[in-house]
């Protein structure tokens, strides 16, 4: 058995001149991924590994989660191979996983999460927004063989907070 928590980085900010992978979270960025990070249904995960996207809005995402205890820094890996906007890309990466790995969460960007997440999971989503989280469980004992997972929730920040 097999699952990932994919989590999209928070509301970014396009205040400043920068490049793409530069820009960092805004305020509602901040707010959003502290309130989502704190749920104690998040906390009751306990990934084995984590994965994150080397861009500031995915790297400043993960770290309000290690703030909040949701996971150890030791568990985390930092990769430019999920800087991807593409599902199939994003998909070789899961492929690659250790088989050892059961639980993972995946700290990534838009298109790819909504694109794969229909792909994989049991639930069509027109979008998973700024800090939404949707983890998936698959029957497959192989990274290298999902078989189509059941979507056991998504959590979207705008549905949350009153």
């Amino acid at each position: 058995m097999k699952s990932i928590t994919f989590i999209r980085h928070a509301k970014s900010s396009w205040e400043f001149n920068l490049s793409d992978k530069k820009r960092p979270l805004n305020k509602r960025g901040l707010f959003d991924v502290d309130f989502m990070s704190s749920l104690e249904l998040i906390k009751s995960f306990k990934p084995e590994a984590v994965f994150c996207s080397t861009a500031v809005r995915t790297l400043e995402t993960c770290h309000a989660f290690l703030k909040n205890d949701v996971f150890q820094a030791n568990i985390v890996t930092y990769t430019d191979a999920l800087y991807v906007f593409d599902h199939l890309e994003l998909l070789k990466f899961i492929t690659t996983l250790s088989p050892q790995l059961s639980k993972v969460f995946i700290f990534g960007h838009n298109h790819a999460l909504t694109a794969l997440v229909n792909e994989l999971g049991t639930d069509v989503i027109d979008n998973i927004p700024t800090c939404g989280i949707v983890k998936i469980n698959f029957k497959s004992s192989s990274w290298d063989a999902l078989l189509k997972g059941q979507v056991e929730f998504k959590l979207f920040p705008k549905n949350l907070m009153p």
